[in-house]
Order: structure tokens, then sequence, then C-alpha cells
């Protein structure tokens, strides 16, 4: 390639206005570089409609004239032998453009009007799909177009793809940023919800405490606020999981990795996401009114036949997200059905306190963190156990577990009401027992007896 020709490409290729996202200013840095290497007063690009049906002007320069946006429109079944040529998806090369097979149906309409006398048109690609051309038009003598010329406009049309790469990550970049502040939004307003009615509720349970003992507060404490921490507790862990997905998404446009099937399941995982955070918030507002209506906190579940195996796989499903946040295994040792007839809303908020009472207490020293649920059925009974790799639960603090508000995390948020509500749960709710092992050799483990009732 001559070195003229290699050094105007080469300063098209290395310009900041190709990867800025602006297609004007790209297009008239592409065609000027056109004009300017073959010696020509006339280019323009021309971008197929999605029905590959016309081809219309999107930019033209003529001597000193620029046009943006022609109206100008080229129907295949007007021209049918020059939408031929551009089928082969290869530069149109008209010597002589009146007489060229593909070209010369322009003759009258266009070529001499205009006195143009050959025409180069070279194809515009972008992920294996020809958008439309570039078309390079000499006026005067008819010209030969060169090998070398060829390549040179064939590598701005090239150049011209790049640039509509740039605009549309620009376009998912703009609908991600979008999509952030409406899920910001929402979450807000969420938010905004969720901080009035644990205001009333906690104004609620601040009288409640003056009032009762520790044992029915435990009681009032599990029947209600804890059934309102569920939903809380899977909003929140959803709303986290969103703000990752958005953040890991967001890094693959910035390293132009990311895919149209990345980005597809990208919104589907928001969508889930959003409807999991409106169900569960939706629900606890239900609560709290419900409260205020009846002047009752002992809400909870319907008793009602269910396999407990599969709600507690239902449960560990929707705490993946957090298990994973904190690097965590979770497995529950697989079995046959287990049918119950209790309260599925109380087994699933024991599952999600133990776990979370693992995340806050037991693992700040642990590599590997594991935590394993198992059940065994007797005649009479179920057994349910529980254990973490953890680092135990201290002799000293073992017979103030279950006491309400009793924390070693004070400083860190926590309530010292997670193993309480456990307790109250499954003593008062289920009918059962819970104790913790002696052996805290493999971290804290759990046994807990659920009465057998089918």
């Amino acid at each position: 390639m001559p070195k003229n020709l290699y050094d105007t490409l080469l300063d098209v290729s290395k310009s900041s206005m190709i990867d800025a996202g602006d297609m004007q200013s790209a297009g008239l840095l592409i065609l000027t570089a056109a004009i300017h290497g073959l010696g020509i007063n006339r280019a323009g690009i021309w971008l197929l409609t999605e029905d590959k049906q016309a081809i219309c002007g999107k930019m033209l320069i003529d001597g000193d004239e620029c046009k943006l946006d022609s109206d100008l429109c080229l129907a295949r079944r007007d021209f049918p032998r020059y939408f031929d040529s551009l089928d082969t998806e290869r530069a149109v090369v008209a010597n002589n453009a009146h007489t060229d097979p593909g070209t010369y149906e322009f003759r009258d309409n266009y070529l001499i009007p205009n006195g143009i006398t050959s025409m180069l048109d070279a194809p515009i690609r972008h992920r294996g799909n020809m958008l439309g051309i570039i078309c390079c038009e000499h006026q005067g003598d008819a010209r030969e177009w060169t090998n070398e010329e060829i390549a040179f406009v064939s590598a701005l049309a090239d150049t011209y793809g790049r640039a509509v790469s740039a605009a549309q990550r620009n376009e998912y970049e703009q609908k991600l940023k979008e999509i952030n502040e409406q899920l910001e939004q929402k979450v807000n307003e969420r938010t905004d919800i969720l901080q009035t009615a644990l205001r009333n509720l906690h104004h609620t349970q601040a009288k409640l405490i003056e009032s009762e003992k520790l044992a029915s507060l435990g009681r009032m404490v599990s029947s209600l606020a804890h059934e309102i921490n569920t939903p809380l507790g899977i909003a929140v862990t959803s709303s986290s999981h969103c703000a990752s997905e958005l953040k890991r998404v967001q890094q693959l446009y910035r390293d132009e990795q990311l895919s149209e099937d990345e980005f597809a399941q990208f919104l589907q995982a928001i969508d889930d996401g959003l409807q999991l955070i409106n169900h569960n918030l939706t629900r606890a507002a239900g609560l709290v009114r419900d409260f205020k209506l009846s002047g009752s906190i002992h809400i909870a579940s319907d008793e009602e036949v269910f396999d407990l195996r599969a709600c507690i796989e239902l449960s560990l499903k929707g705490l993946q997200p957090l298990l994973r946040k904190h690097h965590i295994a979770c497995e529950l040792a697989p079995g046959d059905a287990v049918p119950l007839n209790s309260y599925p809303g109380a087994i699933a908020q024991i599952i999600t306190n133990l776990i979370t009472n693992s995340i806050h207490h037991a693992f700040a020293h642990t590599e590997h963190k594991r935590i394993h649920i198992a059940l065994e059925t007797h005649a009479d009974k179920i057994l349910l156990y529980y254990r973490d790799n953890g680092s135990g639960i201290p002799v000293e603090i073992r017979d103030k577990i279950f006491e309400p508000f009793f924390t070693t995390a004070r400083r860190t948020g926590g309530s010292g009401l997670g193993l309480s509500i456990v307790y109250n749960l499954i003593t008062q709710k289920l009918g059962g027992e819970i104790e913790l092992t002696q052996d805290q050799a493999w971290g804290a483990t759990f046994s807990i007896r659920i009465p057998y009732r089918t």
C-alpha cells in the first residue's frame, strides 16, 4: 500500500473519534480520509435497511458540501443488478460505472447528473453482518481502481464497523446506567417503607419488653418480628445479589467482553431479583399492617402438610446469594421425602436464623466454610442435625445462647434475637426441642427434635 494511503489509514485508526461512539464524527473522519486518499470529491456512507430491500444515504460529502441522513434511498426492486452485487458482500469495483454490470442502472438518474464516471463501494461489516457500504465516486475521466486503493477503502469500511461497535457499547452502557438508577430508586423506595415499618415495630417491641417477661417476649418476637425478618432478609439478599451482578456486567462492558447472551441473562437475573424483592417487601408490609389492625404480634403461617426436605431445600435455595457472598458451601444430606403436618414458615425461619448465626459468628478464622444439614425419621419424631465447621461456641456462653438479646456481636450490629427466635419457634410453635451438642470439634452442632405428625 502506498505510504500516503497507509499514513492516512493509520491516522484514522488511531483517532479517538472512532471509539468515542459518535457515529457522525467517525463517519465524517472516514469519508474525509477516503476523499483525501483517493483524490476524489464525492464519498458517502449508505446503510442497508433491516430487511435489506433498500439502501439509504447516511452521510455524503460532495466537495465543500456535507449532507447528513439523506432522504435518498435505493430500492432493490428498482436496482436489482446493483443489489445482486451487494449480496456477494464483496467490494463493487466499477472502473467504468456507466457500463459496469453492477452500476450501469444508475447511469441516467444518478451517474450522469452528478458527473460520476467510476465507483468503488466497500462493504461495512459488523459482527459478521453487512450493514452497508462506503461509496467512493470519481468524477472526470474513468479511472481504474488499484488493488491498493480497494484495500484502503475496505480498511476504512472495517474501521466504520469498529465505530458501530463503540456506539453500541455506549448505548449498552447507557441502558445499564438507566437500569441501575431504576434499581436504586426501587430499592430506596422499599428501604423507606422498611425503615418506617421497622421503626414502628421497634417502638412496639420496646413497650412489650417493659410489660412482659423474657419468656413472653421471646414468644411474641418469634411470632412477629422474625416472621417479618424472613421476607426482609430475602429482599436484602436479593438486592445485594442484583447490585453484585450489576457491577460484574459493568466491568465486562468496560473490558469490552460483554456478549449479547450475557447481557440478556443479566436482564433476566435483574428482573427475577426485582420480582423477589417486590414479593417479599409486600409480604413484610402486609405483616406490619395486619399487626396494626389486630393489635396482636402473634402472626404465623398456617399449619399444613408439606415435605420437610423440600421445604429446607427451598429455604437453602433462597439463601444461595448470601451463601455465595460469604463463600460458604451448604449441603442437605440426600434422602427420601419427609411428609410432616406442621408449620413450613417456622421451619424456613429456623434454617435462615441458624445459617445467619453461623455467618455472623462461626467463620471468622475458617478458610473452607461448610454447613451440613441432615434429617432422620423415627416413629414419633424427626431429628434435624445442623452443624458448621467454624470456631465453635465457647463453654462459658453455651448456657446463654438461647436467651433473648444475648449476643457477642453487639458492636457489629448483632441483636441477640436470632437463636432465641429459633428456640421459641422449635419449643413453642413446633412443640419440639433443641440442644447444642457437647462435642464442638467440628464447629457448632445443633440437634433439633420435632414431633412427627402426618
